[in-house]
């Protein structure tokens, strides 16, 4: 196998396929937002603390600035079209505000009032969080640590356990304009302990 050298300003693109979630907020004035972003992940299980990165000149990145909840949804592969539209800034779509946005995406939106922001309905489930620390790392992106104070499994792809019933199909961007998604799973077993 050959390895090429790359630009720099392309390293993260190493670091796909990532999934594509769905970050929901609102505006100190109660608007409703949901985008896509792929720079999330879990940094700690006790507690359950997750780290969020969102491109500071986004309307998300100034509510997350500005409130203290937000939620990330896991969309389905089959969900691209919707969330392509989602990320309108990003995908190039031109909406006259975000409510056209959200609603030009055709995915089902929960807007109930009893969570801190917009989850997607029929995705693989969602998560709600609270903003405990914003971390300046002079970059592009703003980055914002959140503790998961609820979750949601779709009964159609977990168990009680969170313990996935089958092959998951989450969507996950590769880079652009290009998206997969994951494979057939498969379980290994486990090593004896030792004695």
């Amino acid at each position: 196998m050959t390895m090429l050298p790359g630009r720099l300003t392309r390293a993260h693109r190493l670091l796909a396929p990532r999934i594509s979630y769905l970050i929901g907020t609102r505006s100190l004035h109660g608007q409703p937002n949901l985008i896509p972003v792929s720079n999330v992940t879990s940094i700690s299980t006790s507690p359950q603390l997750i780290i969020v990165a969102v491109f500071t000149k986004w309307t998300t990145y100034a509510n997350l600035i500005a409130t203290e909840r937000f939620t990330i949804s896991v969309p389905k592969a089959e969900q691209l079209d919707g969330v392509w539209k989602l990320g309108a800034r990003y995908s190039r779509f031109d909406y006259p505000d975000t409510d056209a946005k959200l609603a030009d995406s055709g995915l089902e939106i929960n807007y109930a009032p009893d969570l801190p922001a917009p989850t997607l309905t029929d995705g693989l489930g969602y998560l709600t969080c609270r903003k405990i620390q914003e971390v300046d790392t002079g970059g592009d992106h703003g980055v914002f640590v959140g503790e998961i104070t609820n979750v949601t499994f779709s009964r159609d792809y977990f168990d009680e356990d969170g313990t996935p019933i089958g092959d998951l199909h989450p969507l996950m961007q590769v880079t652009g304009n290009r998206f997969t998604t994951s494979g057939v799973t498969r379980s290994v077993p486990y090593g004896e302990s030792a004695p």
